[in-house]
């Protein structure tokens, strides 16, 4: 009380009234609506950024438990409504059709992907519809890609070559084998056997990466939309239309050299056909009730890259990751391998069938690292586990928290791929808690493609090598840190020293 009565009241007045004026501020931005979800307390500008981590996933699985399948967070001004229940999830896929139907619209789609004329971003409606059924039924069909077996054999014997001349002892950088094969898998298929060779490797890689990065990475703008100048200021705009001037760059070109061949697409048989032989086809004949322009397939080949690469390279990554963590599970799955190929110097795709246990390790491996979130954009006002979402508001669905559920999952943070053993839990997006794909429409339509890549390159590793750490590395000094973007990468890139397995 001295010090009040000692301080000079001209200048306690103005510091009084900036107090109460921040209080109110703080009050104001902190007032939940009614009808809407729970929210953290929140600071006036930045929202809940302060929330937030370099792995938001994660972040948000915390507050969730605090504040509920449901709930309400901000990033500046923009809301975000979280879901973290298998059950609020499932209502989203119900709502597809209505009101919840599209992705959010971002400024560095808008730059890679005018006017949205792609799948991945394309609002729903007529062109999306027809757009997926290319995909679904043309491009990525169980026929369609079983017809690719060809492409990941060569490519899978080559990287157990390169693998069969390491040096004894010598660890191997698993994360990067595992983006060159996928990257290499990708290009042949989609553009075809030319486009497979190393000269293509660092421009399409560099350009896959870029358009990866751009939408899964923080853009101010897309949150403080008063601030978009500051991503001309930070590269990021210059960035995103570089990136799009080399897309169209080099598909043009692509695009040219198989309309240049005699007859191109029409003319090969369908198992030599790439996407883009598949394409032109479809422009041509003009029977899939859609204009099928040169930006609209420009745009649908830079989504298979742009949602296949990481992908595969980051599930087969952790499949590895976890069994090199579980040396007893490798043991097991391993024996099965061994025990189905038999004296075969060559594993069949039609072997993994038979391989159970195998079929749990992958799936077990995508419940814990598989695609951290999802989002939605609604159209309209709705309703939600009985709160009011706006509409023109992003839905975003914590695959990651779902997954790790101790409501649906026994030990949900343990590697445990018995759980799987006689279960109908399945990749097709239908189950009532395993949905490491998505589910409803907008579920990954090439799920099947990553799958049986995935498949072949892991039952190869794990049947002609043996496994172990790098030497002085245990298994509790395994970096198993994540990273957060359009899939669950690993941070640090997984080493292991490779051995040929005596039978071989």
């Amino acid at each position: 009380m001295d010090f009040l009565a000692n301080y000079d009241q001209g200048a306690l007045l103005p510091l009084l009234v900036s107090c109460a004026a921040l209080a109110f501020l703080f009050v104001i931005s902190t007032r939940v609506k009614p009808g809407s979800p729970p929210s953290p307390l929140r600071l006036p500008i930045i929202g809940h950024i302060h929330h937030m981590s370099k792995r938001p996933h994660r972040a948000l699985q915390k507050l969730a438990q605090k504040y509920g399948p449901l709930m309400l967070v901000k990033v500046g001004p923009v809301p975000f409504y979280i879901v973290s229940s298998a059950k609020l999830a499932r209502e989203i896929s119900k709502s597809e059709d209505t009101s919840i139907p599209a992705r959010p619209r971002l400024k560095a789609a808008n730059v890679l992907f005018p006017g949205h004329r792609d799948l991945i971003f394309s609002p729903y409606g007529h062109f999306w519809r027809h757009a997926r059924k290319i995909c679904v039924n043309e491009l990525l069909s169980l026929k369609r890609v079983l017809s690719f077996h060809h492409i990941r054999e060569q490519e899978v014997a080559k990287m157990a070559e390169v693998l069969r001349c390491n040096k004894p002892s010598s660890p191997v950088n698993l994360g990067s084998m595992f983006v060159k094969l996928a990257d290499t898998i990708v290009r042949k298929a989609v553009l075809g056997e030319k486009y497979g060779g190393d000269e293509c490797s660092k421009l399409v890689g560099e350009l896959a990466r870029n358009a990866a990065d751009l939408v899964s990475g923080p853009c101010l703008g897309d949150y403080f939309p008063m601030l978009s100048w500051f991503d001309t200021l930070t590269g990021h705009t210059a960035k995103a239309k570089r990136t799009s001037q080399g897309w169209n760059k080099f598909l043009d070109q692509v695009i040219d050299e198989h309309q240049a061949r005699p007859g191109h697409a029409v003319a090969r048989l369908d198992d030599a056909k790439d996407f883009v032989d598949i394409l032109l086809q479809l422009q041509k004949e003009d029977t899939v009730g859609l204009e099928l322009t040169r930006e609209n397939i420009k745009s649908i080949l830079v989504d298979m890259f742009v949602g296949s690469i990481d992908t595969s390279a980051a599930i087969m990554e952790w499949i590895m990751a976890e069994l090199a963590k579980h040396p007893t599970i490798m043991k097991k799955v391993q024996e099965e391998i061994r025990r189905v190929v038999g004296d075969k110097k060559k594993i069949d795709e039609q072997d993994f069938q038979h391989m159970e246990y195998y079929q749990c390790v992958i799936k077990e491996s995508l419940r814990l690292h598989g695609p951290s979130t999802m989002a939605r954009q609604t159209s309209s006002a709705t309703t939600l586990g009985g709160f009011d979402i706006p509409g023109d508001t992003t839905v975003f669905i914590n695959l990651w928290a779902i997954q790790r559920d101790p409501m649906l999952w026994e030990k949900p943070l343990e590697f445990k791929p018995e759980r799987f053993l006689n279960t109908s839990h399945g990749f097709k997006g239908q189950d009532d808690k395993y949905f490491p794909f998505g589910m409803g429409k907008r579920i990954c339509p090439g799920s099947q493609f990553a799958l049986s890549e995935v498949e072949y390159a892991i039952a190869n590793l794990l049947c002609w090598f043996d496994w172990k750490l790098p030497e002085g590395v245990k298994l509790e000094d395994l970096d198993m840190r994540d990273t957060f973007a359009l899939v669950t990468r690993k941070e640090s890139p997984l080493q292991l020293v490779p051995s040929l397995h005596k039978a071989v």
